[in-house]
């Protein structure tokens, strides 16, 4: 089975967050008190913060979101009413971005044909991330969806990986994984035993021996040598 991470991997989370962060930004930029770049540098920090937190089981998925609206509009005395209308809208907007990358339906195809079975694995709230799936229209392609709020642990937790892997009825040993973060999906892969694949889109530098990719075409030729 061939389990992929979905953000950075499958759709451009980054492009959509930043792209949603504006249109936000420009609805509400009297109140936020800060120019257009500070706010998408304060938001992006504000998202991996807040969100590690709810990854830690320190915050529900609700609060997390409540506490970056907060945390925003820190000029601003924000409800929690207030807060969950706000993120609401910034949902609406970061949805409105949602895109695979263009190498992505070519990839999963090409698996598909080549009798493989697909899952995914991934670290965040387990009726959005089923959501970009469907919105960005490659849920069929996936027999399984695991994501941490369900599982209970978190990449890179090997916990996740190993559950993932007894739910699906595989042995981790002749699984494979994709992902485009380094440490928590290639690494931490790995060493819950399964074989890692790093998708490099943004051609990083490593001093480390790895199995990489920088494209998804690659990943059929990458998988037929493992």
């Amino acid at each position: 089975m061939i389990f992929f991470d979905i953000d950075q991997t499958l759709l451009d989370h980054e492009t959509a967050e930043r792209n949603g962060a504006l249109a936000f930004y420009k609805q509400h930029n009297k109140e936020l008190n800060v120019t257009e770049e500070e706010f998408l540098l304060k938001w992006k920090q504000l998202s991996k913060v807040y969100y590690q937190k709810f990854l830690d089981n320190e915050l529900s998925f609700s609060e997390q979101r409540r506490m970056r609206i907060k945390a925003a509009f820190d000029f601003v005395e924000i409800t929690d009413q207030q807060a969950d209308q706000l993120f609401s809208e910034y949902v609406a907007m970061y949805k409105n971005h949602w895109l695979a990358f263009e190498d992505v339906v070519p990839c999963l195809e090409s698996l598909k044909q080549a009798g493989h079975t697909l899952a995914i694995i991934s670290n965040g709230d387990y009726s959005q991330q089923k959501e970009k799936l469907n919105d960005i229209g490659i849920d069929y392609y996936f027999n399984h969806l695991f994501t941490s709020n369900e599982i209970g642990a978190a990449k890179p937790n090997v916990k996740i990986f190993k559950e993932a892997c007894r739910r699906a009825n595989v042995k981790i040993g002749d699984c494979i994984y994709v992902g485009d973060h380094f440490d928590l999906d290639y690494m931490a892969s790995e060493k819950a035993g399964m074989k890692g694949v790093w998708i490099n889109r943004k051609n990083d530098a490593t001093t480390k021996m790895v199995n990489e990719i920088d494209h998804l075409d690659q990943l059929l030729e990458k998988v037929s040598m493992t």
